[in-house]
């Protein structure tokens, strides 16, 4: 494996934050990104369509292996030189099942933290935070429990 073509939504904030900070890292292996809304993804990538890469991160080796979602980031590290004892770590049978949690409600809520990242204050972020705390803990009283 000589390179990882990372796929991407160009019009995510998150997504292209992330790309930036994965290209400014030091690599073992080279990542290549491809934006999803490049016309030629299906041509260049023959089936990748059926994988539903607008759901959560695909990277495909140019030896034709693919990883999604989690097994997608923890190839992103993998291939970084500063990352990798991290990447075979949520691999692991500890890790990994946390790695899939965290990279799930990362993908489902993407555009969401992206809004975040184009607002010009913390403190709204702050506030957001907040509402969503004090919505979750009504949510507990309602069911009969109490918030910690």
């Amino acid at each position: 494996m000589k390179k990882l073509h990372v796929l991407y939504d160009a019009k995510c904030e998150l997504c292209r934050r992330v790309r930036v900070w994965l290209q400014g890292q030091p690599a073992f292996v080279p990542l290549a990104f491809v934006p999803l809304q490049n016309p030629e993804l299906e041509e260049r990538f023959p089936g990748i369509t059926a994988l539903e890469p607008a759901r959560q991160i695909l990277v495909v080796a140019d030896s034709g292996e693919v990883w999604r979602g989690a097994d997608a980031w923890i190839m992103c590290l993998w291939a970084l030189r500063e990352y990798r004892a991290w990447s075979q770590r949520l691999a692991g049978p500890l890790l990994r099942p946390f790695a899939m949690r965290v990279c799930d409600m990362v993908s489902r809520n993407r555009h969401r933290f992206s809004q975040w990242f184009l607002r010009t204050g913390t403190q709204e972020i702050a506030d957001t935070l907040a509402a969503q705390e004090s919505t979750q803990a009504a949510h507990l009283c309602d069911a009969g429990c109490r918030p910690a």
